[in-house]
C-alpha cells in the first residue's frame, strides 16, 4: 500500500477529512489531492502528518515491525504485554538472569 492510501485509511478510521486536515496542520487541500495524483508528500508535511494523526511512522508507511519476529516471539511479546509495567520489569530481570546463567 502507497503512502497517500495509508494516510488516507488512517484518517477514514479517525473521521478527519482533508479540510480538517488543512485547519489543523496548514496543509492545503490542493496538496493532499496532488498527493492523491501521484505527488509524494515532503519529510516535513509527514511529520506533521504523523504528529497530528499520532501514529508512528511505521503505521503511517504500512510497516508492520512483527511482520519479521517468528511466532515464539510474537506469542511472548502478545503474552509480556499483557504484564503490569511491574511485572514486565521483573520479567525482564528474571529473564536476563536465565541468560547469564546459560551463558556465563
Amino acid at each position: 500500500m502507497e503512502l497517500i492510501e495509508n494516510i488516507i485509511k488512517i484518517m477514514d478510521e479517525k473521521g478527519i477529512t482533508a479540510y480538517r486536515l488543512e485547519k489543523d496542520t496548514g496543509i492545503k487541500q490542493s496538496t493532499f489531492i496532488s498527493w492523491k495524483h501521484g505527488t509524494q508528500p515532503a519529510a516535513d508535511k509527514i511529520i506533521k502528518i504523523i504528529q497530528y494523526l499520532k501514529v508512528s511512522p511505521n503505521e503511517l508507511f504500512g510497516y508492520d515491525p512483527l511482520m519479521e519476529l517468528t511466532n515464539n516471539d510474537r506469542e511472548m511479546l502478545t503474552l509480556f504485554k499483557q504484564l503490569s509495567e511491574r511485572e514486565q520489569i521483573k520479567f525482564i530481570g528474571r529473564l536476563e538472569d536465565k541468560v547469564h546463567n546459560i551463558n556465563p
